[in-house]
């Protein structure tokens, strides 16, 4: 049985769990942003993509410090070398200190995913590096749309990208 449950706010179901005893464990903001021609994102020398299961356990400890819940090395680690999946590691001064992945669906639209970065190195623009290396692998997959959920913390980053909130998931614990 999983940890939590995620729906989207509005569809009545978040209602009828608050009423069965449910608690709503965490809010995020659905964004999406639509790729334009006239955009133009820069991939960045300081993200790596990640290749082994080296690479994975440098993911996962990142990711586990910026969330603040663990993330298991073997929860990633099927993604490797899958087609339509990519996950990065990006380094400050020889540290690997953010993470981020882009997924291509089938149709062609992009999802960025866990992206972040570690506590003691916020604030020095290694979010937005990360996130503007994505959008330059998704222009290159040729997404016409790209779509994340946002934390607090990271919807200001996305709205100056040209996200756009489309609603918001809510997430509930038993």
């Amino acid at each position: 049985m999983p940890h939590s449950i995620a729906v989207e706010e509005g569809d009545g179901i978040g209602e009828d769990m608050e009423n069965k005893g449910f608690q709503i464990s965490s809010i995020v903001d659905g964004m999406t942003l639509l790729l334009k021609p006239s955009m133009s994102f820069s991939a960045s020398k300081n993200i790596d993509r990640v290749g082994n299961q080296e690479d994975i356990k440098v993911f996962t400890n990142i990711a586990s410090e910026a969330f603040g819940y663990n993330i298991y090395p073997s929860s990633l680690s099927g993604l490797i070398g899958e087609n339509r999946t990519t996950l990065f590691i990006g380094r400050y001064k020889d540290n690997y200190v953010s993470c981020g992945i882009l997924f291509l669906d089938s149709n062609k639209d992009s999802g960025l995913h866990m992206i972040g970065t570690r506590k003691g190195f916020r604030g020095l623009g290694l979010g937005k590096t990360m996130t503007e290396h994505l959008l330059y692998q998704a222009t290159k997959n040729k997404s016409e749309q790209v779509h994340l959920v946002a934390s607090k913390l990271g919807s200001p980053i996305y709205n100056k990208l040209g996200f756009q909130n489309r609603g918001y998931l809510k997430s509930y614990v038993i």
